[in-house]
């Protein structure tokens, strides 16, 4: 079975979409990695949850502002929240919209929303910042929900500018020193389909990536709106959704 751990909030919210700082993570589980997810049980409060394992077995759920912990899939899961040491480093732009890869050794490196590098020994233990500058691309943006991968020959990531809904890719053999690839890692607009049908996302945030047993990205899984957000309201036909692409 694939499973997938997801948030949401409820449509009728009076906030409508700006609810989602009260969202609740679910356990979601399909016969295949397309869907239809179904949910399974609910997790706990949460918001832009990432699933990741430790060298020891154990799930580690991250939402912003802490994590969940598990030795199985099905839980129990327990909350906690990570520890940071920036080591007299300047932190860059806090940790929130982090993002998770096991290292060779086992350990854990992170990447937080402003492009701050940091590694775990253990994934539970203290982050510690590596880097003294951002990672990014040298260029101007308001960038958020990075998203790291470990390939059996490299890393790779990809960060999206909210504000220009564009999206830069870039790699490292070892997570601490990036190189930008040209071009687009995607745009709005990449939603096609066989038969010529056109899917029109305004945005497109929160990637997530599925991995071969290669490490290689073979569906990409985002957040999708048709609108923006304040303009998705209580019981209107606005509402984010959950699509996945085949890369």
């Amino acid at each position: 079975k694939y499973h997938l751990f997801v948030c949401g909030w409820p449509e009728d919210s009076p906030k409508g979409h700006m609810y989602w700082s009260k969202s609740t993570v679910f356990h979601t589980v399909s016969e295949n990695s397309f869907g239809p997810y179904k949910i399974k049980n609910t997790i706990g409060s949460g918001h832009n949850p990432e699933i990741f394992q430790l060298k020891d077995g154990r799930y580690v759920i991250y939402v912003i502002d802490g994590h969940y912990i598990s030795n199985s899939l099905d839980g129990p899961w327990e909350y906690g929240k990570f520890e940071f040491d920036n080591r007299d480093r300047k932190i860059i732009e806090g940790q929130s919209n982090l993002s998770f890869a096991k290292r060779e050794n086992g350990s854990i490196i992170m990447v937080c929303r402003g492009g701050g590098i940091w590694f775990s020994k253990t994934g539970i233990s203290p982050y510690n910042q590596v880097t003294e500058t951002r990672v990014y691309p040298p260029v101007e943006g308001e960038f958020e929900d990075p998203v790291i991968w470990k390939t059996n020959v490299q890393y790779h990531m990809i960060v999206n500018d909210w504000l220009g809904r564009i999206a830069f890719s870039l790699r490292s053999k070892d997570g601490v020193n990036w190189k930008v690839d040209p071009g687009e890692a995607y745009a709005p607009g990449i939603s096609n389909y066989e038969d010529g049908t056109q899917e029109k996302w305004f945005k497109y945030e929160r990637i997530k990536m599925l991995q071969d047993k290669y490490g290689r990205a073979t569906q990409a899984h985002f957040a999708v709106i048709d609108t923006v957000k304040w303009n998705d309201l209580q019981n209107d036909n606005h509402s984010s959704k959950h699509i996945i692409i085949p890369l």
